[in-house]
């Protein structure tokens, strides 16, 4: 069986194995929500069609034609991610497996892609010193993938970096501190001396673009609307149906902005020298919402340059997402080849387990309660 349809089984059989009186009534209410949701999504389909008109009007939303002259400056791509998993935790002893994977392609388009598994290891995290173990795994992850965009950017090789994930992360100041965040930039920083960085945020649950809009749109009808929406992607999902409606099928995004000011996190960025725009970006009618996240070493400005930049990020990112695919081609592979699965940690902790076993029963005893 394939490795989605033992985690459809998986979930059945979870279901089937709930005490019937418990899921009598959880059905009961699924289909009462379900309901609640279908009024809230027509609610939602008026509003945004009337924000949608907005957009159109204004200019906000751009479409394929804008990318026809953009010619791409570098063949070379890059996809970097990292991932983790925590096993472990009786006694207050957690081990976590952390994996960052680079995928390069250096001839463009079509050429092999280079795997480089840049580290991968096992981390030991105490409890005692980290009471949120899955934060600690988590910095860790990221800061071995920060220092994997700083190697990429000493090797002075102009290319697209793509990054799975926001240029901003973690999103939150207690994870990781300034230090944390002045290490990242140092990363960003020497691959944008040579280099175009991407990021690629597949689930945005920020409010960025919500609140810019506001301000923007402050005197139209739209003003009043843009509230009910819960994230900027959420949003944008209904803004491009509606243009989608019009029987369009390439490639569309929204006008870059500057969000490097909207919270104390990234005013420290933008301290340490990285200033963030983002958009949105579909590539089809079939295709997720995507944010990009893309950084400069200077303000930008509404100019020809920063344009000209955010225009090779966003045509970069059209023509390396294939058809039938959900991301750009070097993010999907950079997470398949760094993707540390659930069932995967629980082995490596077993083996942990079994390779600490002695004689002694004493010990055998507390190895089994271990486990």
């Amino acid at each position: 069986m394939k490795y989605q349809d033992l985690l459809e089984l998986k979930k059945r059989m979870d279901f089937n194995l709930t005490e019937p009186e418990v899921l009598v009534k959880l059905v009961e209410k699924a289909r009462s929500k379900g309901e609640k949701a279908q009024k809230d999504m027509r609610r939602l389909q008026q509003i945004s069609s009337k924000i949608a008109d907005i957009f159109e009007k204004e200019g906000l939303i751009l479409k394929e034609e804008t990318l026809e002259q953009v010619k791409l400056r570098y063949k070379r791509a890059v996809g970097i991610d990292g991932s983790f998993q925590l096993a472990g935790g009786a006694g207050g002893k957690w081990y976590a497996p952390i994996s960052v994977a680079r995928i390069i392609f250096k001839n463009g388009f079509g050429s092999q892609p280079h795997v480089d598994i840049f580290w991968a290891g096992i981390q030991e995290i105490d409890e005692t010193d980290h009471p949120e173990p899955k934060n600690a795994a988590s910095l860790m992850m990221l800061t071995a993938e920060s220092k994997a965009i700083l190697n990429w950017g000493t090797l002075n090789k102009p290319s697209f970096v793509f990054i799975d994930g926001p240029v901003v992360d973690p999103p939150v100041m207690s994870l990781g501190g300034e230090d944390y965040i002045k290490d990242r930039c140092e990363g960003i920083k020497k691959c944008l001396e040579k280099s175009i960085v991407i990021g690629c945020v597949k689930r945005s649950r920020d409010r960025f673009y919500i609140k810019y809009l506001e301000k923007l749109l402050s005197n139209t009808s739209a003003k009043d609307y843009l509230s009910q929406f819960l994230t900027d992607q959420h949003l944008m999902a209904y803004i491009f149906a509606h243009a989608r409606s019009r029987k369009y099928f390439g490639p569309i995004f929204t006008n870059w902005i500057d969000i490097s000011s909207v919270n104390k996190i990234y005013e420290l960025y933008k301290k340490h020298g990285i200033y963030v725009t983002c958009l949105f970006f579909q590539k089809s009618m079939t295709s997720p919402v995507l944010r990009l996240d893309i950084p400069f070493l200077n303000p930008p400005e509404n100019d020809s340059k920063t344009d000209e930049i955010v225009l090779q990020a966003v045509k970069a990112t059209d023509m390396w997402t294939y058809p039938g695919q959900d991301y750009p081609l070097p993010v999907i592979l950079a997470h398949e080849k760094c993707n540390i699965r659930e069932g995967c940690a629980q082995v490596l902790y077993e083996e942990i387990i079994t390779k600490s076993r002695t004689v002694d029963p004493y010990n055998q005893l507390i190895l089994t309660q271990l486990r």
